[in-house]
């Protein structure tokens, strides 16, 4: 027992360090390029030269303009929807459907229906064509900038329909830690209406467990570049796309300004981050009176009906955003105005299937890597944070919760280079080890968030009578507890599995052009003109991320088919 419990304390250790040393040293050595130092071009005295060109830059307002409209519009906006809709359809049909969309939903990566989407609000796309030519007069696509407007509305309008679901996945998670069906109750005896029951009693409560994950959401939204890539405005683009444009660029002085821009970058989510911690701080001061005011209703009910319009085009538009991928996958002439194809063909998957055999095989076999180190780094996690607990011991995992999300709060843009220049120097860039780790540095904080509740929720009293059924701890643990949670387990590698195929900046930093994935392959050809191959590439990658979590769903199903119990 004492070497199985020694072997234990090496999980949480393992899981800092997969965070800290990349996170630490990509930050270390992009800062050092951002006040001209890079010793591998030969420069080596520090200067404020790359700060004080990145500030002179022409496309710096625009691009700070347009990362602040989309970064802050789409977590607000996330944030309030995800609440709305919980809070008006708890215990609806609606609500059940939701439950059981949210699966399809995260698992549609962010590239592929950004694709769908641009699909649908383009000046040629499928709404336009739905009114036209009749009512709207349009014989030919108008003259309209839908998609990649120069404000980033329709690439807020992207994130929002992409982060909503995860909030809503985390407040399932929060909801399953309060009694929420007698919270309920007690606040109708009291005589309040549901909007103030939600904002007085069950909103203050399920908040500090959406406080991490709506920073996750937030600094995702300043910095994402694959889907800015695809909906984005271009002239200027979004700040995360203009470094990785100077990173990559061939002339070497710019990599000193995407340094500066990379520090810029952090400099403006980190101030977010406070910002809204800050405005979190007054809205409970304020809050804790308003509490306290004896109001049992509230004008804003009048608006509570519109909480399921809203989860209806939430749903809506993914599913359209799928149709139309499908739709164009399978075109082969498909002239404006018509609504539908007026020639069908398979020949845009038969030219494409032997170049889709390596990104697929090549981001299946980094996913499952990555999302089976990560489910055996968290458990280890787990198992060592119960035994601590029962020993009445502080946990780790428990007191640096917010290291585990480290590399969800940062800029991916602002340490990538930095790892490239330390993989570079230590002769490991472009190999499978390194692809591997830097896809666990992002897959396995979100197996870690969503496997936590119910782990830890485990009742122990099944491993002991386990133990005196079976034998060993270790027995117990496999024959016992993860047959009970497999379910859960499963889920968070469908989870990890999908995130590691959305990934797109970390691939294209380490893998140094050696690995194409599906879904570098699919930013790629967003900007060409081929709607069909595109679409052919989009619901690959798509089909590739749902196979994860249909795997997750059947394989319980076949394990367990002869025990009724375990069905639920």
């Amino acid at each position: 027992m004492p070497g199985q419990r020694s072997r234990l304390k090496l999980f949480p250790v393992l899981a800092l360090a997969i965070f800290l040393l990349p996170v630490i040293a990509g930050l270390l050595f992009t800062w050092a390029p951002a006040f001209g130092y890079l010793s591998a071009v030969g420069s080596t005295r520090l200067s404020l030269e790359p700060l004080n060109a990145l500030l002179h830059h022409p496309s710096l307002p625009g691009a700070l303009r347009s990362t602040l409209v989309s970064g802050l519009g789409a977590s607000l906006f996330s944030l309030v929807l995800a609440l709305w809709i919980t809070a008006a359809l708890y215990g609806t049909r609606l609500w059940a459907i939701i439950q059981m969309s949210l699966a399809p939903l995260l698992s549609l990566p962010h590239a592929a229906f950004a694709i769908g989407f641009t699909f649908l609000i383009a000046p040629s796309g499928w709404l336009i064509r739905a009114v036209s030519p009749y009512p709207s007069g349009f014989v030919y696509p108008p003259d309209w900038t839908t998609a990649g407007d120069p404000w980033a509305i329709s690439l807020t309008l992207t994130m929002l329909c992409k982060e909503t679901p995860f909030l809503l996945l985390m407040i399932f998670s929060g909801l399953s830690r309060i009694d929420i069906r007698r919270t309920i109750w007690i606040g109708r005896s009291l005589g309040y209406r549901r909007l103030r029951i939600w904002t007085r009693l069950i909103i203050p409560q399920l908040y500090p467990m959406l406080r991490l994950p709506l920073l996750a959401v937030l600094a995702y939204s300043l910095s994402v570049v694959d889907l800015a890539y695809i909906i984005g405005p271009s002239l200027p683009p979004t700040l995360a796309v203009l470094i990785d444009r100077w990173f990559n660029s061939p002339e070497i002085s710019n990599r000193f300004i995407g340094a500066a821009g990379a520090l810029l970058l952090l400099f403006v989510t980190l101030v977010c981050i406070g910002s809204a911690l800050a405005l979190e701080y007054v809205i409970s001061k304020v809050g804790s009176r308003k509490i306290l005011d004896g109001r049992r209703a509230s004008p804003f009910e009048l608006f509570f009906p519109t909480g399921a319009p809203y989860a209806v085009v939430l749903l809506g538009v993914n599913l359209l955003s799928i149709i139309a991928l499908l739709l164009w996958s399978v075109t082969r002439t498909w002239r404006f105005p018509h609504f539908f194809p007026s020639r069908f063909s398979l020949s845009n998957w038969t030219t494409s299937i032997n170049q889709l055999i390596e990104p697929c095989w090549v981001s299946g076999l980094a996913a499952l890597l990555s999302c089976v180190l990560a489910i055996i780094i968290v458990i280890g996690c787990f198992e060592n944070e119960q035994k601590l607990a029962r020993a009445k011991k502080a946990s780790i995992s428990q007191r640096s919760l917010w290291i585990i999300y480290l590399p969800l709060l940062i800029p991916q843009i602002s340490f990538l280079f930095g790892i490239q220049v330390v993989l570079v120097f230590f002769h490991l860039e472009g190999t499978w080890a390194a692809l591997v780790w830097i896809h666990l540095v992002f897959v396995l904080p979100y197996v870690f968030l969503t496997l936590a509740t119910t782990y830890r929720s485990y009742d122990q009293r099944y491993s002991y009578v386990g133990k005196t059924l079976c034998g060993g701890p270790l027995r117990t643990f496999f024959r016992i507890k993860l047959f009970i949670l497999a379910k859960p387990i499963l889920f968070s590698m469908a989870v990890g599995f999908g995130v590691s195929i959305a990934q797109y900046l970390p691939t294209l930093y380490v893998g140094a052009g050696r690995f194409t994935t599906i879904t570098t392959e699919t930013v790629s050809l967003a900007s060409g003109s081929d709607r069909r191959i595109m679409a052919v590439y989009a619901l690959s990658q798509l089909a590739l991320a749902l196979a994860g979590y249909l795997t997750a769903i059947i394989l319980p199903a076949i394990m367990f088919r002869k025990r009724q119990a375990m069905q639920n």
